[in-house]
């Protein structure tokens, strides 16, 4: 089983309300969740938020939340913390968790099924994507080994490029 998971916390320091400024007629973090909705490599999608705008935005639309409360919510939180807590509190057992960071647009299916097939054809743990200046754009694929580890970096990592963006400040998102 391949799970799907986005982080899409309420508050951001740099660019507020970040994840849900309209862009393109949706939601910043949505245009993560809709790779992940149009692969046929995944199962389940989980939206990880404390956020009670976002998580009606996926109830409305069939995507699963996982409820982050504020007490597990820290704005430092690294993002494979956040993975990890979606990990462990769903019931299916992946193989594999595909994450898509919510400040992340311009990902297609695509780029998520090349992801996958690059972890699963080179056995590797993980695979992170990147631009075409080599920065790290957004996507994450995990094996279930590193997920079961305390948080430590894989030595079987591979790679993709897509055309990707991440997204920190307002001005960023009006040059894409």
């Amino acid at each position: 089983m391949i799970i799907g998971v986005v982080a899409a916390k309420s508050y951001s320091n740099r660019f507020p309300n970040k994840n849900k400024f309209n862009f393109e007629g949706e939601p910043l973090f949505w245009h993560s969740v809709v790779p992940l909705l149009e692969s046929k490599m995944v199962d389940k999608i989980y939206v990880a938020t404390d956020d009670y705008e976002i998580k009606q935005h996926c109830i409305e639309r069939g995507v699963s939340v996982i409820w982050r409360n504020s007490n597990a919510s820290d704005t430092d939180d690294k993002l494979i913390n956040i993975i990890k807590f979606v990990y462990y509190s769903i019931t299916e057992e992946p193989e594999i968790i595909v994450s898509i960071m919510a400040n992340c647009p311009r990902h297609t299916s695509d780029d998520v099924e090349r992801a996958i097939q690059i972890l699963k054809t080179n056995a590797l743990r993980e695979v992170r994507s990147y631009d075409n200046t080599g920065v790290e754009n957004g996507i994450l694929v995990l094996s279930r080994e590193v997920l079961k580890k305390t948080n430590e970096i894989s030595c079987y990592v591979g790679a993709i490029s897509t055309g990707g963006k991440e997204i920190h400040y307002r001005e960023e998102i009006e040059n894409i």
